[in-house]
């Protein structure tokens, strides 16, 4: 599927992690102008290319074309390619971009607050997928598996400790396929998790007990407020997709 200059931008702004505010910033516009740029509602100007060259060393070409790197090579002929990245992007593909020494550009798709009523019928549609904006961490090697980015809603995962997922934070997570749900899940290891139930939509719990001859899992809520939040069981033929939480990017 061809992308437009609009959407390279925005495929730009996620793999820096950087707002919408802070490249309105860095280009003279208000949040709300440059943000009808990336919806296409704008056309990507000279002057706002000429500054991200300047402010991010983003490559023109690939901007206007989508071919090769996103970024500019370094001054001074020692150049280097980090790599190209195809969007949108099937379903199963988890694109990594090599930022040197060691390190890599992770960029996810993100089901922000307002996709989750849309997100259980169309996570297995390739399109929608490519078309959800992209979440990015920084990690030390490749990774397989498929991997979903989702905000999280609520407090019922802050108990304010150093475990707690509180509300407007980003959680990614890595899709465990249904095969292996009829094997225990590792809850020593990875006790959090990203639940896609089929009717009642997307929740983040700690799986506390896996009852494998039931397929049955029982869920808890970091918050200690368990009149409000009580831990409740669920039965894996009704979730859709589950994803251990391997990573969380907290708001602040």
């Amino acid at each position: 599927m061809n992308t437009t200059e609009n959407q390279r931008l925005k495929t730009f702004r996620t793999a820096l992690r950087k707002t919408q505010q802070e490249f309105g910033t860095a280009t003279g516009l208000k949040q709300g102008s440059y943000a009808d740029v990336e919806r296409g509602k704008v056309k990507v100007s000279g002057d706002i290319k000429n500054a991200l060259i300047k402010e991010f060393s983003l490559n023109i070409t690939w901007l206007e074309s989508g071919k090769g790197s996103m970024f500019l090579p370094p001054a001074g002929g020692n150049t280097r390619d980090i790599g190209h990245l195809a969007y949108p992007l099937e379903s199963a593909e988890t694109p990594f971009i090599e930022l040197g020494e060691g390190q890599y550009l992770m960029l996810i798709p993100l089901i922000h607050e307002a996709a989750y009523a849309g997100y259980p019928g169309g996570y297995a549609d390739a399109e929608y997928i490519g078309e959800l904006p992209r979440h990015s961490i920084i990690v030390n090697k490749y990774h397989k598996g498929q991997y979903r980015a989702f905000e999280i809603v609520g407090d019922s995962m802050d108990d304010n400790t150093k475990q707690s997922i509180p509300d407007g934070s980003i959680v990614t997570g890595r899709e465990i396929q249904q095969s292996y749900w009829t094997s225990k899940f590792h809850t020593h290891r990875f006790k959090d998790y990203i639940i896609v139930h089929k009717t009642d939509g997307i929740t983040t719990k700690r799986i506390t007990h896996h009852d494998v001859e039931k397929g049955i899992i029982t869920c808890h809520s970091l918050n200690p407020d368990k009149n409000m939040y009580p831990d409740f069981e669920i039965h894996l033929k009704d979730v859709q997709q589950l994803f251990n939480i391997v990573n969380v990017s907290q708001a602040r």
